[in-house]
């Protein structure tokens, strides 16, 4: 394989995949360490992160 597929490859199903993972912890740890006000504050950013991130992956499969 070279170099030009494997890069692809990664861009499009590896980096997606690490960035969730990264999300999902980092929103886990400031969920439990915060108030009610942060938490709904957090809420609304994971949904225009899911949004963003559901588009973008789809974007990067089918281009």
């Amino acid at each position: 394989m070279s170099i030009c597929i494997i890069s692809k490859f990664m861009i499009k199903f590896i980096l997606p995949i690490a960035v969730f993972i990264a999300a999902v912890y980092g929103i886990s740890y400031y969920w439990t360490n915060s108030s009610s006000k942060g938490k709904k504050k957090i809420a609304l950013g994971l949904i225009i992160a899911l949004i963003i991130g559901i588009s973008l992956t789809i974007f990067l499969i089918f281009h």
